[in-house]
């Protein structure tokens, strides 16, 4: 029986990165990433290792603040979390008990292959889609306060490949293929490698054709037979109304075009969203602080209160204690999903004393 071992690369425990237990809540993680990654972000701490810890910091906050990632790291380790990709592959995840591993890829670290396993009747799959689909892009767009509530079209620039248009994505100058002379067409080759049980044959996936068996008679001279080019392009992304902090919105078939006509990579796009100088958000309400005089305390009246949409009326019981919060209804964020419902936002007031008096004032005060 063949046996291996995988090792990896030494990695800092995901709840230790972030400062948390292992039981702690999907708030409390969200919170402490949202704090490590403010204090070590590139363009604010400018310490030699602040970006290295600032990526640290990002790539444990995608594993645990997704369920399915953070049940699989919890079984497995840092394992489970090496090319997550639920479902790829011969196998579904759920075979092995949610574990997210792709096993061709498992297979392929031990032998070299991309997923064929031939010599033994396997055929993992899978790989060839993903090394001919375009590159998924990540980038990060800083929003003020208000452009989050709101939402809306920003246009970004991304550097991603696209499809060439001299040879229309074929790779080839003639738009004609012909037979791979590296595999004859098989689009698959056999190997010979050393392993602890001697020399064994390996049926891999052709590197050259990537398992197609046909490559360009003619090689395009613009894109060197890829298909694709480089090239920077404005793309208007959509940011739904409420977005937050953290928040990362997927947009399919804008990353990068595959290659030879295959499916386009995906663009994610992280929110950054500046705080408020007023307000403060807690999910979908809004917190705000209203001064008011001694007066108006004691007798009551009607104040203005900032919103998000603007100056409101509020009014004043007489005898309004100091820290009295008020809910304003519906002037809070757009709730994700349904533009129709908003939360609420909660006004505490606080209560203006003054720190001098004029003599004619203070008698005033002395009377009552």
């Amino acid at each position: 029986m063949l046996s291996a071992r995988i090792t990896h690369m030494e990695k800092r425990d995901y709840y230790e990165v972030l400062g948390v237990s292992k039981g702690a809540s999907e708030k409390e993680i969200k919170k402490a990433y949202r704090n490590l990654a403010k204090k070590f972000h590139p363009d604010v701490n400018k310490e030699e290792d602040a970006e290295k810890k600032f990526k640290e910091v990002q790539e444990a906050y995608e594993v645990l603040s997704d369920s399915s990632k953070k049940s699989a790291y919890d079984q497995y380790g840092h394992a489970a979390t090496e090319g997550f990709n639920p479902g790829a592959g011969g196998f579904s995840s759920g075979d092995f008990g949610g574990a997210p591993f792709d096993m061709g890829d498992i297979f392929g670290s031990f032998f070299g292959g991309g997923g064929g396993f031939g010599d033994f009747g396997f055929n993992m799959g899978g790989n060839r889609e993903r090394d001919l689909r375009g590159n998924d892009l990540r980038y990060r767009i800083r929003l003020d306060f208000m452009e989050a509530i709101n939402g809306g079209d920003f246009e970004i620039s991304v550097d991603r490949d696209i499809e060439c248009d001299r040879c229309k994505g074929s790779g080839s100058d003639t738009g004609k293929t012909k037979t791979c002379e590296t595999c004859k067409g098989q689009g698959r080759v056999q190997r010979v490698q050393q392993s602890i049980l001697g020399q064994m044959a390996f049926v891999t996936e052709c590197n050259v054709c990537h398992g197609t068996g046909k490559v360009p008679e003619k090689l395009c001279t613009k894109c060197d037979g890829n298909g694709v080019v480089g090239s920077t392009e404005k793309i208007k992304v959509k940011i739904p109304k409420g977005a937050y902090d953290g928040m990362v919105l997927r947009f399919r078939g804008s990353g990068s075009a595959g290659k030879s006509g295959h499916e386009a990579g995906d663009l994610y796009v992280e929110l950054e969203v500046e705080p408020h100088e007023k307000f403060e958000r807690r999910e979908f309400d809004i917190y705000s602080d209203e001064h008011i005089d001694v007066k108006t305390a004691v007798l009551g009246g009607t104040i203005g209160v900032d919103t998000v949409d603007g100056d409101v009326k509020l009014k004043i019981p007489a005898g309004t204690q100091p820290g009295t919060i008020f809910r304003v209804k519906g002037k809070g964020v757009y709730v994700l999903g349904n533009s129709d419902r908003r939360g609420d936002q909660y006004v505490r007031i606080i209560v203006d004393i003054p720190k001098k008096l004029s003599k004619q004032e203070k008698k005033l005060w002395e009377e009552m």
